[in-house]
């Protein structure tokens, strides 16, 4: 062998072995998952989406997962399956039959709603008749990228003053609601303020990132020890540099986990 490659290999064994004296003990390498990373962490997504939109506390219909996975592994969004989940009859089920959400919870999303509306160019006038359920239709249980579920809602005629005005006429207009109505209409106005600013992606990271440190003081777990950081900066970095798809789970991860937890 060489001397200079000779040399070169003496050099990388010492550089190994310091390696492996650095620590008191040495940890053997992991084994890869037998899932591929980018097909384990859709898994995980999609079973937290499942779990938190049903309010479960396991995963209770293991073939619409196994369906919904294999539409997610092959390019659907979260979002479309979001939506799915939400117009679905197991959904419509759930949300017919459930007892009206606490007074807290109502008075929660009322002053949301109210946050969320205040700058929107195009805020979803609601009435009482809002706060009713769907109807019992068999909405399909799969992705739903084209369905627009937002209400053809009639513009009011002139947008309430203030924030306070705002979440008095949601509160008056939601009670009585159930909170499967409430995480469905709060959603939908995210989505569609979320996609009013998706031309600006700093836009919508400085209003990602102040509202998830707002909600952090809520002291409920949003299943990630980062999610749960009241640090803007980190929020802000993550707003910009992840998918819209994402952010937008994102948001409705946290407020679905919020109702769920004042009923």
């Amino acid at each position: 062998m060489p001397e200079p490659v000779e040399k070169a290999v003496e050099a990388a064994k010492r550089t190994v072995g310091m390696a492996f004296q650095i620590g008191s003990k040495v940890e053997p390498t992991p084994m890869p998952s037998s899932t591929p990373m980018p097909l384990k962490a859709n898994a995980e997504l999609l079973k937290e989406m499942m779990v938190v939109t049903f309010n479960q506390e396991e995963l209770e219909d293991q073939p619409q997962f196994e369906a919904l996975l294999s539409s997610m592994n092959q390019g659907a969004s979260l979002e479309g399956i979001y939506r799915g989940l939400v117009m679905g009859s197991r959904y419509r089920l759930m949300e017919s039959k459930a007892k009206a959400a606490s007074p807290n919870a109502i008075k929660f999303f009322a002053l949301e709603m109210a946050d969320i509306q205040m700058e929107m160019k195009n805020p979803t006038h609601f009435t009482k008749e809002s706060a009713k359920e769907y109807p019992n239709i068999d909405f399909p249980e799969g992705p739903a990228d084209t369905i627009d579920f937002t209400k053809d809602a009639e513009v009011p005629a002139e947008k309430p003053k203030t924030k306070h005005d705002l979440a008095e006429t949601v509160l008056e207009n939601f009670i009585g609601a159930t909170p499967y109505t409430l995480k469905r209409v709060l959603a939908e106005e995210v989505l569609k303020k979320t996609d009013e600013m998706k031309d600006g992606s700093g836009d919508i990271a400085q209003w990602y990132s102040s509202l998830v440190v707002h909600l952090a003081d809520s002291k409920v777990d949003f299943g990630l020890p980062q999610r749960n950081a009241i640090d803007y900066d980190f929020h802000f970095r993550f707003a910009k540099t992840m998918s819209l798809d994402r952010v937008k789970w994102e948001i409705l991860n946290r407020y679905h986990r919020i109702l769920n937890s004042m009923n």
